[in-house]
């Protein structure tokens, strides 16, 4: 979201141009990082760089695509069907062709929830991480402030 940026249209766009909750947006230069439409990142222009899937709903699921699509075997198949030129681009082609033997609705409903939870632990594991840093660069300064003093006050 920090990323993204103000884009003044002159005449008003067809919806068929902007995000829609449950598209699944890729890029289609590396890292190729499939993304999940939610309501907060509905409504935005997307970019040429990237390719826009839109599933049918009764066949596949889009969180399931968006999790399929950000597994190591499927990014690999990415990287191998990329161009050879400086930016690594993979045509847009590659996933209108993209074939997929989907799971039953109810097991890609499950795969789709448990890919959530492991996506909120990860985020507050990283949120740990950085509150620890904090901590520990409070606490470390706090110390050495307490050491300095004491040193000063140890001096003849």
């Amino acid at each position: 979201m920090e990323q993204i940026d103000i884009f003044d249209a002159a005449d008003s766009l067809s919806p068929e141009y902007l995000s829609q909750v449950g598209d699944v947006v890729i890029r289609l230069t590396a890292p190729y990082t499939a993304v999940l439409i939610d309501e907060y990142t509905a409504n935005m222009v997307i970019s040429s760089n990237f390719v826009v899937i839109r599933v049918k709903r009764h066949e596949i699921l889009p969180g399931y695509l968006f999790w399929l699509l950000n597994t190591q075997k499927v990014k690999r198949g990415i990287y191998e069907n990329a161009t050879s030129n400086m930016l690594g681009a993979v045509k847009a082609k590659y996933f209108s062709e993209f074939e997929i033997d989907p799971l039953p609705i109810a097991d890609q409903e499950r795969i789709i929830s448990l890919n959530s939870l492991a996506l909120r632990e990860k985020q507050l594991l990283l949120q740990l991480v950085e509150e620890k840093e904090k901590f520990y660069t409070t606490a470390i300064d706090k110390i050495h402030k307490e050491m300095k003093r004491g040193n000063e006050n140890d001096d003849p």
